[in-house]
This record gives C-alpha cells, sequence and structure tokens, in this order.
C-alpha cells in the first residue's frame, strides 16, 4: 500500500514536470511565433518604406530633371535672342550654363540613387540582424529543452530505484520533442 502512495506521488511529480515542460514549450514556439511576426511585420515595413522612398527620391530626381530642362530650354531661348548683338560670347555662356545645369542633375540623380542604395543595404543588415536574433531563440529553446531533459534525469536519479516499466528521462524523451527541432 505504501509502495502505492509512493507511486502514485511520482506520477503526480511525472505530470507536474511534464506540465511544466509543455508550458515551457509553449511560451518557446509562442516567441518564436512573435519573433516570426515581428521579423515579417519589420521587414514587409521596410519594404514599404524602401518602395516609397525609392519612389519619393525618383520623383524628386525626376523633377529636378525636368526642371534643369526647363532651365536650359529658357536659357537657350535667351542666348539666341541676346546673340544677334553678342553672338559669339552669348553662345558660349549658354553653353556653360547648360552644361552646369546637366551636370547638377547628374549629381542630384548620383546622390538620390545612392540613398536608395544605403537605405536598401541598411534594409537588408535589419532582415539579417532579425534573422540571427531568430535563431538565437530557436537555439535558446533547443538549450531550455536539454536543460530540462538533464532535470529530468537528475530527478530520475534522485528518486529511489523501483522496477518499473519506464523511467522518468524516457518518459520526457517520449513527451518533448527532439532537441534538433
Amino acid at each position: 500500500m505504501e509502495n502505492d502512495g509512493r507511486s502514485h506521488g511520482y506520477a503526480a511529480l511525472g505530470e507536474r514536470v511534464a506540465g511544466i515542460l509543455e508550458a515551457a514549450e509553449q511560451a518557446a514556439e509562442d516567441i518564436r511565433e512573435e519573433a516570426r511576426k515581428l521579423a515579417a511585420e519589420v521587414e514587409r515595413d521596410a519594404r514599404l518604406e524602401a518602395e516609397r522612398l525609392k519612389t519619393s527620391l525618383t520623383a524628386e530626381a525626376e523633377h529636378l530633371r525636368t526642371e534643369a530642362d526647363e532651365y536650359a530650354r529658357d536659357m537657350r531661348l535667351a542666348v539666341e535672342a541676346y546673340a544677334k548683338q553678342h553672338r559669339r560670347q552669348a553662345e558660349e555662356e549658354g553653353r556653360e550654363i547648360v552644361a552646369a545645369a546637366e551636370r547638377e542633375a547628374t549629381t542630384m540623380r548620383e546622390a538620390a540613387e545612392r540613398t536608395v542604395r544605403e537605405f536598401e543595404a541598411d534594409m537588408r543588415g535589419q532582415q539579417d540582424e532579425l534573422r540571427a536574433e531568430v535563431r538565437r531563440l530557436e537555439q535558446h529553446k533547443r538549450d531550455v529543452l536539454e536543460r530540462l531533459r538533464e532535470i529530468g534525469a537528475l530527478v530520475q536519479d534522485a528518486l529511489p530505484k523501483q522496477p518499473r516499466e519506464e523511467s522518468l528521462p524516457a518518459d520526457l524523451n517520449r513527451r518533448l520533442p527532439a532537441s534538433g527541432s
């Protein structure tokens, strides 16, 4: 009879340990799922922001190019009107102004493109960091599960030896997923 009470106590202890392990596994799964959701959300937001910034910078560069083209056209017209009296000097000044405007437009477009590339590189870096964090969390889960198995083995070793069909560590290993998952 005393053996029945002890067996019942061990069974209750095993159930409590299994409950704790199941709760820990569920918490780890919840953390991983939350990390995946956060990573997906950050990645989506980063893509949207990169696309918005790229569109904005492209539109701004196009606008600057249009303004530069309009400015160059206006300058050509002014030079032609002035050229009646000072044709040679006015043509040279007009070419210089157009070249400067084109260089400025090119410089602005290159700066905008460089900014877009830098932003995209930053986003890739953030995505890499998020992936590394997910891997770290998964490794932490595996470590926690392994520690829980070790605790189960220690608890089994601490219990008086009794003939049983199954040991507590074997029972835990049967109930917990393999540490490779």
